[in-house]
């Protein structure tokens, strides 16, 4: 996935892959061009069914010969094209599927043939589908984190846990937001798709919303807010509910140091080792510590199963713990 071409005049055609980890420099007789992907760059662009990642590209001149005033022109002439191209070609990936449904037996547990299923779909709220459940009483709600734009194996870190879901009773749906608006905006649309769930789903009393990392933010903020007479089970899982974001800060919500949830609401926060989880072990602080009243927290091991149970890690070990809560009740 992931294309990109810059062409030029008087120089030969610059590719850029999305698995370029260096510069392209693209030489020719009278300058140096250097191309440089920002991977931290970019936008998602569709086209009626059809998205695009869309990225940025850096072009950098460099080592300008002394030439006749003929050949200056010539330069100049290549400076202004080049840019112009740059300026004219969206650097865009190749189109991706978009998936409308959510069945588990298309869920790929092997990391090189993942095809970023869970995530190339439709914002909002997906049932799991391969699996008959057998009691609507209670409903579970899965939220993913946040991805940069070049990260390869969006909602990856979920795969096992959805397949083995199929062996809860209870409906599972999963809810896919964009991670690049503000959190308040995603939790407005995550109670609207709860409040769907109500309607529709004949004696279901009580959800189970279970977020990881920034999908974590995204369900203590629900929780907070929440009016509903519908019984709330709200699960942030090694999320920095404590950590300023600068993309956050046009937003409402952009962390802070202490939250407060309402009597029909049963919050935990379940906090991995800063020391071992990959996200925050170079903080200076933990971003996870935060005062939750009416709330609880359980600090995570640092290891399990033999493996260092770092950030994406933690969603498997808490996934099991609240099958098992859910399964007795």
């Amino acid at each position: 996935m992931g294309c990109a071409i810059l062409e030029q005049k008087t120089g030969p055609v610059v590719f850029q892959s999305r698995s370029m980890k260096k510069p392209i420099v693209s030489r020719v007789p009278t300058l140096t061009i250097t191309v440089t992907l920002m991977p931290m760059m970019g936008f998602v662009m569709q086209l009626g069914s059809q998205k695009y990642q869309v990225k940025l590209i850096k072009i950098t001149l460099s080592q300008r010969p002394l030439c006749s005033r003929k050949t200056r022109k010539s330069i100049k002439y290549s400076k202004i094209t080049f840019y112009l191209s740059a300026a004219l070609v969206l650097v865009c990936g190749c189109g991706l599927n978009t998936y409308k449904d959510l069945d588990a037996s298309k869920i790929i547990l092997e990391k090189s043939k993942y095809d970023e299923y869970l995530i190339n779909r439709p914002n909002g709220i997906h049932g799991l589908k391969g699996y008959t459940p057998q009691d609507s009483s209670k409903a579970i709600v899965l939220v993913h984190g946040f991805y940069p734009l070049d990260w390869p194996t969006k909602g990856f870190e979920w795969t096992k846990t959805l397949k083995n879901m199929t062996k809860i009773q209870y409906p599972v749906w999963w809810f896919r937001y964009d991670w690049n608006d503000c959190p308040e905006q995603n939790s407005r649309l995550l109670a609207f798709a709860l409040d769907s769930l109500k309607d529709n789903i004949e004696g279901l009393e009580l959800v189970y919303v279970i977020g990881h990392s920034n999908g974590g933010l995204i369900v203590a903020d629900l929780a907070e807010k929440w009016n509903s007479n519908l019984n709330l089970s709200a699960h942030s899982i090694a999320s920095g509910l404590n950590y300023y974001r600068d993309r956050l800060k046009s937003c409402e919500v952009q962390g802070k140091e202490e939250y407060v949830f309402g009597e029909n609401v049963d919050y935990i926060q379940w906090r991995t080792s800063k020391d071992v989880d990959g996200i925050f072990k170079n903080f200076d602080y933990d971003p996870q510590e935060v005062k939750l009243k009416n709330g609880n927290f359980v600090l995570l091991p640092k290891e399990w199963n033999g493996k260092r149970l770092g950030h994406n890690l933690s969603i498997q070990i808490v996934m099991e713990e609240l099958v098992k809560k859910i399964n007795l009740f």
